[in-house]
C-alpha cells in the first residue's frame, strides 16, 4: 500500500492495518538454567545479545488482536473458580462408639474459600503491571503454574516446569484475548484443591509411649498405680537432683534416666516401657459430601458383636436421641440404611476451628448447643483457646488449631533466594542480567528462572524492593493452605505439660503440671490413673507446609530447641538464657531487691507479663 493510500484511511483502519502489520510477538520462553534470561541469546563466552527489556506494543494489545486458536469456542460466562472447602468430617472409632464430628474450619475469622480467593486477588494484581483489571498476552507469561503453586503451598517456594507454563491461550476462557481476574481463579485447580484437605492419620510414635510410662513409674512416689495431687506437686523438685546441664529445665532423658548414670548416658535412647496397641485406621478426616459408604460397612464390621449386621442401642453406643433418630422403622435395631443416616446427616458435634497469626488469637470450639453436647454423653475440657479436649466416658477427642507459626518455615525456603539475591546484586543493590552469569552461574540458577516474574517493570533491572514483593506474593499464599491431620495416639504425659512445646519442661510447667493431667480424668477425680491414659484421637489444623513440624510437636515435643524468646522488653529476652519464657533468679543480672520489685506474684519467677508492666511503669516514670 503507498504512502497516500496510507493517508486517506480513517485513523481507527489505519491502527487495525498497523497492528495486522506486525503481529504480537510469541510468548517468551520461561528462562532455563541453559537457555536464554528474558530472550536474550547466551553465547558460550558468556555474552548477552541487546533486546528490547520491555514488551513491544502488540504485547500490550492483545484484547484488540481476535482469537486465531482454531476450533476454540468463545465463551460468554467463564468457567466457575473450583470450590474450596469450609468444612471437613471426622471420624473416631472409639472403643464404646463411633464418633462423627463436623469441623468448620475458618483464617482470621473468614471462611478458607474467601482467604484462598482474597490470596489470589493480590497474586493477579501483582502481575498486572499496566493495571487495567486484566492480564495481556505479557503479562500472563509470569503467572505462578497451577502445578507450581500446589508444590509451592507444600513445599513453600515456586520452581516453575516448562511443561506446566501458563499461557493466554490456557487461562483466556472466553476468546477475549485477555484473562479477567475469575479466569485467573479458575485455572488454579490443583492447587485449590490443597488450600484446605484433610489427610491421612500419621502413626504413633513409641518412644512417646515408653516416656510416658516411665515418667508415670517416677512420679507415683508410693507406687500405687496413680497420682495424686502431692506427688505431681513434688514434680519441682527433681530439678535439684535429675537437670544434667543445669538450665533450669528438664529434658525427656534427665527425666528417664537414673541420676546415678545421668550424666553419662544423656542422649542414650530409651527403650524400656510399654506400647499400647495402635491402630491408624480408628480415625479419618473427609471433606463434607465426600465421605465413603465404607464407613457405614467399617461401623457395622467393628461394633456388630453378634454378627446379624444390626447394631442394638448397647452395640452402636449411641445416646437414647440418637439412636431413636436413626430408628426409621423402630424395631430397636440400626441396619446398614439407617447408620448411612448417621454417616450424612446431623453429627454427633459441630466443632469450629480458627487460625490466626497469635496463638491466642486461635480458637477450638464446639458450636452444639451445651444441652445437646450433655445429652449425647460428651463432656468439654478447654486446655487452650486454639486446643479442645471433648471426652466420651474414658475416650478422648483433642481439637487443635496449630496455625500459629506465622509461615516460619516458608521464610526460611526463601533464604537461599535471599542470599542468591545478595550474591549477585554485590554493592549496587540490584541484579541486572549480565550478573546471573558472571562469576560462578550454580549461585544464582533459581534466581535467574524467576528473574522475568520478579522484574515488576520489565526494565531489565530487578530491585531487591521488586525482588522482596515477588517472594512475599508467594509467601502469602503459601500461607493459605491448610491440612487437617487426624491421629490416634497415647496422651504423652511429657508433652501434655511441655506447653512452649520445646522438648523441656520448665519451671513453670513443672508447677502447673497437675492441672494439665487431672484433664485426662472425668470432673471430680482426685488421681490421675493409667486407665485415663487412653489411646486419644486427635485433629490438628496446620499450615500445610508445617504440617510436619507441628506432627512432630504433637507427637513427642522431645526435640530439644531452647527457643529465642521474641517477645518483651530487651532486658527480658537476653535474661531469659533458657528460652522457657521465664526469668528466674539466676538468669536475672540485677540485685535480689529489684528482683523481688519485679516478680510481682512473688513466685520466684519473673513472667512475660511482670517485665512488660515493669517496663511500662519505668517509662512512665521517666
Amino acid at each position: 500500500m503507498t504512502r497516500p493510500a496510507l493517508a486517506a484511511l480513517p485513523l481507527c483502519l489505519l491502527v487495525g492495518t498497523l497492528l495486522a502489520a506486525e503481529p504480537a510477538p510469541a510468548p517468551r520462553p520461561v528462562p532455563s538454567l541453559t537457555g536464554s534470561v528474558r530472550g536474550a541469546a547466551v553465547h558460550r563466552d558468556g555474552g548477552l545479545v541487546a533486546r528490547h527489556a520491555r514488551p513491544r506494543g502488540g504485547a500490550f494489545v492483545t484484547s484488540l488482536t481476535p482469537d486465531a486458536r482454531a476450533g476454540v469456542p468463545i465463551l460468554t460466562d467463564p468457567a466457575p473458580a473450583p470450590p474450596v472447602p469450609d468444612t471437613l468430617q471426622l471420624f473416631a472409632f472409639a472403643a464404646h462408639r463411633p464418633i462423627r464430628v463436623r469441623v468448620a474450619v475458618k483464617i482470621e475469622g473468614k471462611a478458607v474459600g474467601e482467604v484462598w480467593r482474597d490470596r489470589l486477588r493480590v497474586a493477579f494484581d501483582h502481575f498486572d503491571r499496566d493495571r487495567d483489571g486484566y492480564l495481556n498476552g505479557h503479562e500472563v507469561q509470569f503467572v505462578f503454574s497451577d502445578t507450581g503453586l500446589a508444590g509451592m503451598l507444600q513445599g513453600g517456594i515456586y520452581q516453575p516446569t516448562p511443561q506446566d507454563r501458563p499461557s493466554l491461550d490456557r487461562l483466556d476462557l472466553d476468546g477475549d484475548r485477555r484473562v479477567s481476574f475469575a479466569e485467573f481463579a479458575a485455572y488454579y485447580r490443583k492447587s485449590a484443591a490443597l488450600a484446605l484437605r484433610g489427610v491421612p492419620p500419621f502413626a504413633e510414635n513409641n518412644f512417646a509411649a515408653q516416656l510416658t510410662e516411665n515418667l508415670f513409674t517416677l512420679l507415683d512416689a508410693n507406687k500405687d498405680g496413680k497420682l495424686s495431687r502431692d506427688e505431681v506437686k513434688a514434680f519441682e523438685g527433681l530439678l535439684s537432683s535429675r537437670d544434667a546441664d543445669d538450665d533450669e529445665c528438664l529434658s525427656a532423658n534427665e527425666l528417664t534416666l537414673s541420676p546415678a548414670t545421668q550424666p553419662a548416658a544423656v542422649g542414650r535412647p530409651i527403650t524400656t516401657g510399654r506400647t499400647p496397641p495402635f491402630t491408624p485406621t480408628d480415625v479419618a478426616v473427609y471433606e463434607t459430601g465426600k465421605v465413603p459408604g465404607t464407613v457405614t460397612q467399617k461401623v457395622l464390621k467393628q461394633y456388630d458383636k453378634n454378627g446379624d449386621y444390626e447394631l442394638t442401642p448397647a452395640e452402636s453406643g449411641f445416646d437414647a436421641d440418637t439412636f431413636r433418630r436413626l430408628d426409621a422403622d423402630g424395631n430397636g435395631l440400626l441396619g446398614g440404611e439407617e447408620l448411612d443416616e448417621w454417616r450424612t446427616g446431623p453429627p454427633d458435634l459441630d466443632v469450629l476451628l480458627s487460625v490466626a497469626p497469635a496463638a491466642v488469637d486461635c480458637k477450638a470450639q464446639v458450636l452444639t448447643p451445651p444441652g445437646a453436647v450433655a445429652a449425647r454423653g460428651f463432656r468439654l475440657r478447654q486446655v487452650e483457646t486454639g486446643r479442645l479436649v471433648v471426652r466420651f466416658g474414658q475416650q478422648a477427642l483433642e481439637f487443635w488449631a496449630f496455625g500459629a507459626l506465622g509461615g516460619a518455615a516458608g521464610r526460611q525456603n526463601q533464604f537461599q533466594l535471599v542470599q542468591e539475591f545478595a550474591t549477585a546484586a554485590g554493592a549496587k543493590g540490584h541484579v541486572d542480567e549480565r550478573d546471573l552469569f558472571a562469576g560462578n552461574a550454580v549461585q544464582t540458577q533459581l534466581l535467574r528462572v524467576l528473574f522475568d516474574p520478579a522484574d515488576a517493570n520489565s526494565d531489565g533491572r530487578l530491585t531487591r524492593a521488586e525482588f522482596d514483593r515477588y517472594l512475599a506474593v508467594q509467601q502469602q499464599l503459601v500461607d493459605a493452605g491448610f491440612v487437617a491431620t487426624p491421629a490416634v495416639q497415647t496422651p504423652t504425659l511429657f508433652q501434655m505439660l511441655d506447653e512452649n512445646r520445646d522438648g523441656r519442661l520448665g519451671v513453670r510447667e513443672l508447677r502447673t503440671a497437675w492441672d494439665r493431667m487431672i484433664v485426662l480424668e472425668p470432673a471430680g477425680s482426685e488421681f490421675v490413673t493409667r486407665d485415663a491414659l487412653k489411646p486419644m484421637y486427635s485433629l490438628r489444623l496446620t499450615r500445610s507446609l508445617e504440617r510436619f513440624q507441628a506432627q512432630n510437636q504433637a507427637l513427642t515435643g522431645l526435640n530439644v530447641v531452647a527457643k529465642v524468646p521474641e517477645f518483651g522488653p530487651l532486658w527480658f529476652r537476653k535474661m531469659d538464657r533458657n528460652g522457657d519464657g521465664d526469668v528466674s533468679r539466676a538468669e536475672f543480672l540485677g540485685s535480689r531487691a529489684e528482683f523481688d520489685a519485679i516478680d510481682a506474684d512473688g513466685d520466684g519467677l519473673i513472667s512475660l507479663g511482670e517485665a512488660e508492666a515493669f517496663d511500662r511503669a519505668t517509662r512512665r516514670s521517666k
